[in-house]
């Protein structure tokens, strides 16, 4: 466990999951003191529909930071907090909770985290501290049920002629609580991670291979092309099709993406449930990335 949470250092890590109360934020925490290894760290969290309100408030609430540390929250909570920030950057536009600000801690203490309205506002906050070179990490309490928000980061990579396929040290890691209610449809849902994360990369050299823009659906699953053996996406968070029409595709047809994210880990509460269960339930692919109940082993 301790060699896959230090992939954290130096990297951006979005940090989504199956449902509500699958361990995301418990999950930013446990990582967060190995992604101090690089240096300060910045934190953000996302609303479950791009933006924040009371009720993510109180489930963001109590996040520890360190001095150095950068924050997205609101001006009124970054003054009541113990530790002391610094105001870096006022961010455009307000929520409900007050005006958005980046913040630096002065001293150790707990803050709430708050979304912004926009996620581009997000992604310019956070392009902002690497520019300026506020924090050498950032973890983001992404969304549940919502991959698409990893592709709309911005990496930690400096631009450069690779940066249009490159993710720049984007990464994810997905959280599940499983219990035997859920297990099918959450190893169904692991199972297509963990084959969508392995997609290889289309380089563009390939004249065989179909290029798609926009999401792929089953109606334009079955509007390919007759003959069609190979075709690429922009990236995996494309894909809006079923798990078992998807890797029924991946049986008939080479898939490829133009642009990879590295897939950290999938973190995994069992309730009720053995780890053979599981792991039967589960088959072959996803196993060798899961991290069973990471929060006890800590």
């Amino acid at each position: 466990m301790e060699q896959v949470l230090r992939g954290v250092a130096g990297a951006v890590t979005a940090i989504t999951g199956f449902e509500k109360g699958s361990g995301k934020t418990a999950f930013l925490s446990l990582a967060l003191p190995h992604a101090r290894q690089a240096g300060p760290v910045a934190l953000f969290t996302i609303g479950s529909d791009g933006a924040s309100g009371p009720a993510k408030r109180s489930r963001s609430a109590g996040i520890r930071v360190e001095p150095g540390d950068v924050v997205l929250t609101t001006e009124p909570l970054a003054r009541a907090s113990e530790s002391r920030f610094e105001i870096l950057h006022t961010v455009p536009g307000r929520v409900a909770l007050g005006r958005l600000v980046l913040g630096r801690a002065r001293r150790g203490g707990c803050v709430t985290l708050v979304g912004a309205e926009h996620f581009s506002a997000l992604s310019q906050a956070m392009t902002l501290i690497r520019a300026e070179g506020w924090a050498a990490s950032a973890l983001i309490d992404g969304a549940v049920a919502r991959m698409t928000q990893i592709a709309a980061l911005p990496g930690w990579a400096p631009p450069g002629p690779e940066s249009t396929r490159s993710a720049g040290r984007l990464q994810f890691a997905f959280a599940v609580r499983a219990d035997r209610g859920n297990l099918a449809r959450v190893a169904a849902r692991i199972r297509l991670l963990d084959r969508l994360a392995d997609l290889p990369l289309d380089d563009g050299r390939d004249p065989e291979v179909l290029r798609l823009e926009g999401p792929l659906t089953s109606e334009g699953l079955r509007a390919l092309p007759q003959g069609t053996a190979a075709f690429s996406l922009e990236d995996f968070t494309k894909v809006f099709v079923e798990p078992p029409e998807f890797l029924r595709a991946l049986e008939a047809r080479r898939v490829l993406v133009r642009r990879t994210f590295h897939l950290l880990c999938f973190a995994v509460i069992l309730r009720d449930l053995s780890r053979q269960a599981f792991l039967e339930a589960l088959g072959p692919h996803g196993a060798p990335r899961i991290l069973f109940n990471p929060y006890e082993a800590a």
